[in-house]
């Protein structure tokens, strides 16, 4: 690329200049330094978050279609633009606005704690230095190490990881008490110096959204630290289908988003061991679980079957593969157990659910709710188990709507309504001022104005209601929260019309998720319900009731919230070995009802999609019931 052709682009914040060829999208460029910039649709100028602001404007094309119609005429002429619809001209100086830089660390999935059975499937066995020594005339290294371990009881004839070779060719290793990492099904994967007997192992949670991270002592069956970080891949999009087609479309793009993913759970890892004094060194298995898309990225498998019907995945079965192969900082033998996945779209995730919360053990039929970026159901007990995945999206977390962010410090969270107007609550110390609305609150939002008749059933809003924007025609395009300026709010937070479109695709899937699943059980009701994921963990399930995301029928019986099941699934398999058969097992005793060929989804999903009526029409329908 010849000079002629090159750019530069200055970032005001940090001062650092990028050299770029004329023609590109600044989302390019940006994404291609590995600058966070939030970019929910995947660079398709539909979202609108992706926001920057330019200098000079001549440095850039003109505004387009998306622009314009997504970004107001004033903020266009003080330079905002979307960096996915930006095309540089010349040098430019870029600035991202405040509310599109990502979180690093997130504050959520990690409330788990305690101890769980124990039976590890590594285990450290130490080698004193005198063991076996001078008895028998030396003729290789390995041949000494076997005879140290023959007084172990473990199997002489184990296999060896390379990498556990590689550490015994190190200088004066057998000199001292040298320790082995000896895995059931592996064998010796790894060898440390010294009588090193502490092993952990860290259970991995690879979320849509968000990384969790839960590392535990294998010995003692104890989870000593944790932690969670949002997953970078959402700069490429926050659902997993624009993470497919990126995958896909993209000779590079694969190998991108594993990338992303591996340094994302090297930083985790870091910060788990960091709280507890502890070493990579110390690290002796990873148990990840997650959907399907997300667990075959992790891998470097290429997801692009799992965007085309008939939506296959490459395997259904566990796999086990070295931390090595993956690009994890721990010693490069270390096995990494991914758990099997029930069909394209429900995965490993739903299985560690199900087995942390037993739902294959129980008489009584269970509804089981994750909702994230992705809603995965199970229902059922010790007989039946059904299960099916609802194309909720990204909106239910904050992702495509106006005002929109995930649920961070400055995100109104809850949302009620007293003498007939609206209070919330902000995430974050007292005093926090309004950044935006995450998902829990928009639900609340719209059960509170559907309660007070500002919303309609078919989504409109009341012309003339107090907080209701109007346009030239007098029509209602938006419901205003928050004003500039209060409660120190640096901009107007509000919901839109097409905000309210985005939540009701969302929750028609939802509701009609739960119905099918509940006519192939043949119940009428649900006597226990469990919510659990970063979003389902967190909301008020009642408001969820009141816009007709969860039927009546699913609450009449014990509710309960687990904050991260599936996390607490990965932590249990990772600590009993046992539960992995277990998963497998369960996994083949599923039954995936696909929505989209159900012969009434379209019609059940259309009715749906309207509000239900007031609170009080509502207790009336459970009364008559």
């Amino acid at each position: 690329m010849s000079q002629e052709d090159q750019v530069i682009v200055i970032l005001e914040d940090s001062g650092q200049r990028l050299v770029a060829p004329k023609g590109a999208s600044l989302l390019e460029v940006l994404q291609k330094f590995g600058l966070p910039i939030r970019s929910d649709c995947g660079g398709k100028g539909k979202c609108g978050k992706c926001r920057i602001v330019v200098a000079p404007s001549d440095s850039v094309a003109c505004p387009t279609s998306c622009e314009l119609e997504l970004l107001p005429k004033e903020d266009l002429e003080r330079g905002l633009r979307l960096a996915c619809q930006c095309e540089i001209r010349g040098n430019v100086v870029v600035r991202a606005e405040e509310e599109v830089a990502e979180e690093g660390l997130g504050s959520v999935k990690t409330a788990l704690g305690g101890s769980y059975p124990s039976y590890p499937a590594v285990r450290r066995v130490v080698l004193k230095a005198t063991e076996g020594k001078g008895k028998v005339p030396e003729r290789d290294l390995l041949g000494m190490v076997l005879r140290r371990i023959a007084r172990t009881g473990l199997p002489l004839d184990a296999m060896w990881d390379v990498a556990a070779l590689r550490d015994l060719s190190e200088p004066r290793i057998l000199e001292g008490n040298v320790t082995l990492v000896w895995h059931r099904q592996k064998g010796i994967t790894g060898l440390r110096r010294g009588a090193a007997y502490r092993g952990l192992g860290l259970a991995l949670d690879l979320g849509t959204t968000t990384i969790a991270g839960y590392l535990c002592d294998l010995e003692k069956g104890e989870i000593v630290s944790s932690a969670s970080i949002t997953n970078p891949q959402g700069r490429f999009g926050e659902d997993v289908i624009s993470r497919i087609a990126y995958a896909s479309d993209n000779p590079q793009g694969c190998k991108i988003l594993q990338e992303l993913a591996v340094k994302a759970v090297n930083s985790l890892m870091d910060t788990c061991l960091r709280r507890v004094g502890s070493s990579p060194e110390e690290l002796d298995e990873i148990v990840v679980v997650g959907n399907t898309t997300m667990l075959e990225i992790f891998a470097g498998m290429n997801p692009h079957s799992l965007g085309r019907a008939p939506y296959l995945p490459l395997c259904l079965s566990p796999l086990d593969l070295r931390s090595g192969d993956l690009g994890l900082k721990v010693p490069p033998g270390t096995n990494v157990h991914f758990f099997p996945v029930i069909s394209g779209f429900v995965g490993g995730d739903a299985l560690a659910a199900i087995i942390s919360q037993g739902l294959h053990e129980e008489e009584e039929p269970t509804l089981l709710v994750d909702i994230g970026t992705n809603g995965e159901l199970v229902l059922g007990n010790r007989d039946f188990l059904w299960a099916t995945s609802c194309a909720t999206g990204p909106a239910l977390e904050g992702a495509h709507l106006s005002c929109g962010m995930r649920a961070t410090r400055g995100a109104i969270w809850k949302v009620w309504q007293e003498r007939g107007k609206l209070e919330f609550q902000v995430l974050g110390p007292e005093g926090e001022s309004p950044r935006g609305i995450c998902g829990s609150g928009v639900i609340d939002t719209l059960a509170a104005l559907l309660s007070l008749g500002i919303l309609l059933p078919s989504g409109r809003f009341v012309e003339g209601k107090e907080g209701v924007v109007h346009d030239d025609r007098g029509v209602g395009t938006a419901f205003q929260l928050v004003k500039k300026g209060e409660r120190g709010a640096k901009r107007n937070i509000y919901i839109s019309l097409k905000d309210v479109r985005q939540v009701q695709l969302a929750k028609a899937a939802m509701y009609v998720g739960v119905k099918f699943l509940m006519k192939r059980a043949g119940l009428s009701e649900v006597r226990r319900l469990v919510l659990t994921g970063a979003f389902g963990a967190r909301f008020n399930w009642r408001s969820a009731v009141d816009i007709g995301m969860i039927p009546p029928e699913a609450t009449r019986g014990e509710v309960r919230t687990v904050e991260n099941a599936a996390g607490l699934g990965a932590v249990m398999a990772l600590l009993d070995s046992r539960k992995r058969d277990e998963a497998k097992s369960i996994a083949q005793k599923v039954q995936v009802v696909e929505l989209a060929e159900e012969s009434d989804f379209s019609s059940a999903f259309c009715e749906a999609l309207e509000f239900p009526g007031s609170p009080l029409e509502l207790a009336k329908t459970l009364e008559a019931h």
